[in-house]
């Protein structure tokens, strides 16, 4: 008892010592190394977060995109490393290899890497240049390894390697397509044969007043006999699981307070800009959002701007007006529109398109992989411009003196603008003519050589501010506050749905993938998303969070889980009721027309019973059509295959049911065999579309991304 006593006396200390060590816990979870867990397991494989967000900053890199991708960007990313992986897979399994030999042999051979030919083909002759290539490899094996020049090399070499081994795969599956030679010549002499017919049809679309009653049995036996095409049309063959969700949106609007608001700021805003000089319309236009263009044709502006900027001079005043977008190519996501107002600072005859060929000679500030010091990389660069005017051609130039002899300079058409620092030289020199450019900090010269110019048209250079109109703090408090309540109402996602016709509240549904970058119509959503797919969450739940997306506010609900291969019929039943009744309708007619074929031979007496009419039909043959009627392969090979004339059927077709009279055959021309097995093998060819999604479906994957993205 003395024991118990003093551990109660000192409980608080057991308290204190229980915090610690779950705090600890808390901590050491947060704070240890998630980057080299399995972000992924593609059967045991593992795909760690590091790898594939270096994969990530390295696709945002090659598009320029520095950071700013969106979750369908790295759904991307990863259906390439998903890609690469089975790939390498299979290829590692059969033993599918690239040699160095053959690598060489897409650079120097006979089967040239396309991307090479384009490169290194000599535009006056149209030859692909060995020579050419064959130095510039030369160049890039001296450079020291940090040279990005050489580091973009061996990045492309490895991945024209990677380019010919997969071809090489896909060249083997190709070839293992392939159509018996006995089946094609079956095929060939059904085709040589044509039949003369008579048709006593009943079409569901002419039948639909036929009384159908459809049982849960008629459900489960369409189910059980198309389950795999339900599933492959669900999930088009790319076997995730998918998530549909039902979403109320409730989106503020400006008041008729907010906009009186608006045009008061407005009205400031212009009388100050009228008095206002080029400098400080400039400085003003950057503070308000405002838009101090480049040069640029008036039609880039979006309706009515473009008629205004149009045929007006230096220092025309743009007076204030609500606009839909600025640009006509721009997108206002607010949907309520803008105001602008500015002044045309510029006017000038100008080419829309240039183009240039370069010579870079960087000096150590330029890269710290450089050595050249700035007097050696202006000493290069007069003796680079001493050579051309002696008259070294410009292409030779760039391979003696460039740093980047990729295209042989040639920096190919670019809209005006594009070029930066060298873009108005550019445009106030003529074609051929050759300058030089300092680039800034002593970092090194361009030399340039202008190679071509568009026409000239008139262009603009604009200053415009920018105020665009959306609800004030009040009005989207009021709307938010509306969105709250309407979740609070409702328990589960049917209540939600059946709440929202009762109040006039827009419902949206959307079908995402765990990787949806946002809910269907509205950006920056993806906690939407994450939240759809907690395993926490079952189907009916409503989210109790309001999720914003611009000025709108969304309540979510979980609808419905889609997994793979785990297709329910409950689930399906709305997309398959359709279908379900036509088959039952089929099963009924049918029974009809065997009823009234039952012991005739007269097509004309079975047609009377049936009340229909009977179409004429010649020369029908095996895959053809059943005259109005389309295709119905079920009759055409059912007349294909019989050897004599008479009745067949009833045939249950995609169409409706009929019943046939074979009336005479004859002989078509004859069917070449091997067009027949061509033909047969490139559907198998177009298959291979879909090796990806089969590959995928034979392995086993473990996904952990929502954890992370």
């Amino acid at each position: 008892m003395g024991i118990i006593g003093n551990i109660r006396k000192h409980s608080w200390i057991a308290v204190i010592i229980v915090g610690i060590a779950i705090i600890a816990f808390i901590i050491g979870d947060l704070t240890k190394n998630r980057s080299q867990e399995a972000f992924a397991k593609l059967d045991g494989d593992e795909v760690t977060y590091d790898y594939f967000n270096s994969r990530v900053m390295q696709r945002e890199e090659d598009y320029n995109m520095r950071g700013n991708s969106n979750y369908s960007f790295k759904e991307s990313v990863w259906q390439e490393i998903l890609q690469e992986r089975l790939l390498d897979k299979e290829m590692n399994a059969l033993g599918v290899t690239v040699t160095d030999a053959e690598v060489s042999d897409m650079y120097v051979g006979r089967f040239i890497h396309p991307s090479l030919q384009q490169q290194f083909t000599n535009r006056q002759t149209g030859q692909y240049d060995r020579q050419g290539i064959s130095n510039y490899v030369r160049q890039i094996e001296e450079m020291p390894d940090t040279m990005m020049a050489k580091v973009q090399w061996l990045k492309y070499q490895e991945q024209v390697r990677e380019d010919r081994q997969r071809n090489k795969y896909i060249a083997m599956l190709q070839n293992g397509m392939y159509m018996p030679k006995a089946i094609a010549e079956k095929i060939a002499e059904m085709s040589t044969k044509q039949s003369d017919v008579r048709v006593a049809g009943m079409l569901y679309s002419q039948n639909s007043d036929v009384q159908v009653e459809l049982t849960d049995a008629d459900y489960q036996k369409y189910f059980d006999t198309h389950k795999k095409e339900l599933n492959r049309d669900v999930f088009r063959m790319d076997n995730r699981e998918q998530r549909e969700v039902a979403y109320a949106v409730f989106t503020a609007q400006p008041s008729q307070n907010d906009i009186a608001e608006l045009e008061s700021e407005i009205s400031s805003w212009w009388g100050e800009m009228q008095q206002m000089d080029e400098g400080a319309v400039i400085d003003f236009v950057n503070m308000h959002g405002g838009y101090d263009s480049m040069f640029v044709s008036s039609d880039v502006f979006a309706t009515p701007l473009d008629s205004i900027i149009k045929g007006s001079h230096a220092g025309s005043e743009i007076a204030p007006m609500v606009v839909p977008s600025l640009t006509r190519d721009g997108y206002n996501r607010y949907t309520y529109g803008e105001y602008v107002m500015g002044k045309v600072l510029k006017t000038e005859m100008r080419p829309d398109s240039l183009r240039i060929s370069l010579i870079l000679i960087p000096s150590q500030n330029y890269h710290q992989s450089v050595t050249r010091t700035p007097e050696q990389a202006a000493h290069l660069r007069d003796s680079a411009m001493a050579s051309i005017k002696a008259g070294m051609p410009f292409e030779a130039a760039v391979a003696a003196f460039s740093i980047d002899t990729t295209n042989r300079g040639d920096q190919d058409w670019q809209i005006d603008g594009a070029f930066g620092i060298l873009n108005e030289d550019i445009v106030h020199h003529n074609v051929g003519d050759v300058f030089d450019k300092e680039l800034p900090n002593n970092a090194g010269y361009f030399i340039v050589k202008v190679t071509g110019k568009s026409a000239n048209k008139m262009k603009y250079r604009v200053a415009l501010a920018q105020k665009v109109i959306t609800p004030s703090t009040d009005t989207e408090k009021d709307v938010r506050d509306r969105a709250n309540q309407f979740a609070s109402q409702f328990s589960t996602c049917q209540a939600m749905i059946e709440g929202a016709q009762s109040q006039n509240v827009q419902m949206r549904s959307a079908l995402l993938i765990s990787m949806s970058d946002s809910l269907t119509g509205f950006s920056n959503t993806r906690d939407a998303v994450r939240w759809a797919f907690n395993e926490k969450n079952k189907v009916g739940a409503v989210s109790g969070e309001i999720y914003n997306s611009d000025y709108s506010y969304i309540v979510v609900g979980l609808r419905e889980v889609y997994v793979p291969n785990q297709l329910t019929l409950d689930q399906v039943r709305p997309l398959i009721e359709n279908s379900v009744r036509l088959e039952k309708l089929g099963e009924q007619l049918v029974a009809k027309a065997e009823e009234a074929a039952n012991g005739s031979s007269d097509i004309n007496a079975i047609a009377a019973k049936l009340n229909t009419t009977i179409d004429t039909v010649t020369g029908v043959t095996f895959g053809g059509y059943l005259g109005r009627n389309g295709m119905e392969p079920k009759a055409t090979s059912a007349i294909a295959a019989k050897s004599d004339t008479g009745i067949i059927g009833p045939i249950q077709g995609a169409n409706g049911v009929y019943v046939i009279s074979v009336d005479s055959n004859s002989q078509a021309e004859t069917v070449d065999t091997e067009s027949i097995r061509q033909r047969y093998e490139n559907a198998g060819m177009n298959g291979l579309n879909y090796l990806i999604n089969v590959l995928q479906s034979r392995i086993k994957i473990v996904d952990n991304r929502l954890m992370y993205l």
